[in-house]
């Protein structure tokens, strides 16, 4: 099986070593980078070659420079393009966490009636605390149940039921989600959680972090338009909503030490002691 790595980049020369580098590094060879590039204005794209062209390994690297309106169009153009059996989507300022990776997403994938593979994320922020984000496996109304960037699926899911939608600018994973969960019968049990190690190291300060209260309006849009907009859903939105606010206070007052903590417990296993996924570990 081959897999499928799309990358959206727009002026990534920061980071674009680091995620090119980790990919470059799996153990399992049979693999395809493709960037989506919005017409960056830095090196981002000849280091990216370059880096590949030390390793030995430019054939294996795509790259498509073109204005996007977004990052699911992003998404889409490398989706569409993708010669992978399996696709995973790892943003520029991301990066995989071992060279392993790929080796335990096929292994995963062996199983036929798997359609994703997802897992742990070690979450970099050196302003706040770093730690490790396991996904939730809660019920959508609440949150995410998984970890989108670890999330490798197979290219049948985007072809049965669609690509990212474009009206979403911040939490078109959100949607998607919703709309699998909605729409794939069993949809909890046919994937397959990574345990351990994470999968990614996710950077502090993406789009929709920055974004966080544009990024939860569409959440509650994806909720209504996939039939989820119920009671526990619009007591969690609110929840979320004064959360950020809260946030956003502390962060202004530069009281770093109250966000540390709240992050700090709000990671601890609390959030899922009770799902069934971590019982065995």
């Amino acid at each position: 099986m081959k897999i499928s790595i799309i990358t959206p980049t727009f002026n990534s020369e920061a980071a674009i070593i680091n995620n090119v580098n980790s990919i470059l590094s799996q153990t399992y060879s049979n693999f395809e980078h493709i960037l989506i590039d919005n017409e960056s204005n830095d090196s981002t794209l000849n280091l990216a070659k370059n880096e590949y062209n030390r390793k030995n390994s430019i054939e294996k690297l795509r790259i498509i420079r073109e204005k996007d309106n977004g990052i699911a169009e992003a998404f889409n153009k490398g989706i569409k393009l993708a010669d992978g059996e399996i696709i995973g989507i790892l943003n520029s300022d991301d990066k995989y966490y071992d060279e392993t990776v790929f080796g335990k997403v096929i292994e995963a994938f062996k199983d036929d009636n798997i359609l994703y593979v997802h897992g742990n994320i070690f979450f970099n922020d050196a302003r706040y605390g770093s730690n490790i984000r396991k996904p939730l496996m809660c019920p959508i109304t609440r949150a995410l149940p998984f970890n989108h960037p670890t999330m490798f699926f197979r290219k049948e899911v985007y072809l049965d039921y669609g690509l990212y939608d474009t009206d979403y600018k911040y939490s078109m994973d959100f949607e998607f989600i919703c709309r699998l969960i909605k729409r794939v019968d069993d949809f909890y049990q046919k994937g397959a959680y990574l345990k351990g190690d994470p999968v990614v190291v996710m950077a502090a300060g993406g789009v929709s972090w920055a974004n966080e209260p544009a990024s939860i309006t569409e959440t509650k849009q994806a909720l209504k338009q996939h039939g989820f907009w119920n009671l526990d859903a619009q007591k969690n939105y609110a929840f979320r909503v004064c959360r950020t606010k809260t946030k956003s206070i502390l962060k202004h007052l530069k009281a770093d030490n109250v966000v540390k903590l709240w992050r700090k417990l709000k990671w601890r296993n609390y959030f899922f002691l009770n799902s069934p996924l971590y019982k065995s570990e």
